[in-house]
């Protein structure tokens, strides 16, 4: 392996520290579609990926207790659940895998992409409705969870609102589960927004509660695809040495930005993902490498940019003295 390849996959993998630590989810959504661009076969790219995101969950895991930022019954209970999830997701790619590399990485990449798009899209207009009605704290998506009160019903202290469901936290745990597998992403980047729209949590309480369940997530989901050969465990070292590093700085810069902003970066950080993950399918469909190195750019260029905005805007809230973002 090159010393260019080695500082590439270093220096990516710091970005996605940073915005492992700040938004909770794993960077599989950055990583993996990262590897695959760099040539490597969606299955190899998926199982390398859960395996860095295990190692650099145990970081996050250890910081995020001394901050207090979890809620270790609801993230107990998802991670369970997330088990029969994650094999789920890792047996349908043993499936694909017999339909050709070129199917495979069709599959998981345009998942990508709806996946994250959705997600953005219904973020930006939740924050528009808010505006649009003068209550940030207006969630109608919260209100109808709150009345399903199928027993039994239980009560999270850290949660915003009332007691839930056990049923509503149970589903939670398959469907992120399931994305652990099939898309090698530990599912923060969709538990985050539930546990923040759904289950009523604080940012910080969100990341670090996700941060808790996929330690216990993605350690299966890495076994399962080690014993199927689905790990390169190089790449996945490199790949931790810089996340590591990232880690302890987005950790650190949950408390300084302000739900809002929050939102808004997270929003723009899977809309942009998801849109370099559209052009690079289409520079497959149309063979044109131009297009390829285009989306390379744009995921790379919105992470960088992301990453760079909340390291900024730690530095000026800890310079102008302002007093940290305060959990419930």
């Amino acid at each position: 392996m090159d010393l260019g390849l080695i500082s590439l996959l270093i220096g990516v993998s710091f970005i996605v520290g940073v915005l492992s630590g700040f938004f909770g989810f794993g960077g599989g959504f950055i990583l993996t579609p990262f590897l695959i661009s760099l040539g490597f076969p969606a299955n190899l790219s998926i199982g390398t990926t859960m395996t860095q995101i295990f190692m650099s969950s145990i970081a996050a895991l250890v910081k995020h207790k001394r901050l207090g930022n979890i809620d270790l019954r609801s993230g107990l209970i998802i991670a369970v659940f997330s088990f029969f999830g994650a094999e789920a997701g890792a047996q349908l790619i043993e499936y694909l895998k017999r339909t050709g590399t070129y199917y495979l990485n069709f599959i998981v990449s345009l998942s990508y992409a709806v996946i994250l798009g959705l997600i953005s899209l219904c973020i930006f207009y939740e924050k528009y409705r808010a505006n649009r009605q003068e209550s940030k704290r207006r969630n109608l998506l919260k209100d109808k969870v709150r009345r399903v009160r199928i027993p039994p019903v239980i009560d999270l202290p850290k949660s915003e609102s009332g007691p839930i469901s056990l049923w509503i936290i149970v589903l939670i745990g398959l469907c992120t589960g399931f994305l652990a597998g099939f898309l090698g992403a530990g599912g923060g980047f969709i538990l985050v927004p539930i546990l923040i729209y759904v289950i009523g949590y604080s940012p910080p309480i969100a990341v670090g509660t996700c941060a808790f369940q996929m330690v216990l997530n993605c350690a299966y989901a890495s076994f399962t695809h080690a014993t199927k050969g689905n790990v390169l465990f190089q790449i996945a070292a490199l790949t931790f040495i810089g996340s590591f590093i990232g880690l302890q700085v987005g950790i650190s810069a949950v408390k300084h930005v302000d739900e809002t902003k929050f939102k808004t970066a997270f929003a723009f950080c899977l809309g942009s993902i998801s849109l370099g993950v559209v052009i690079r399918l289409l520079s497959k469909e149309l063979s044109m490498p131009s297009l390829e190195f285009l989306s390379q750019v744009i995921m790379l260029l919105s992470a960088f940019l992301v990453a760079l905005f909340i390291m900024i805007s730690t530095l000026i809230r800890q310079l102008r003295g302002y007093p940290k973002i305060i959990n419930k």
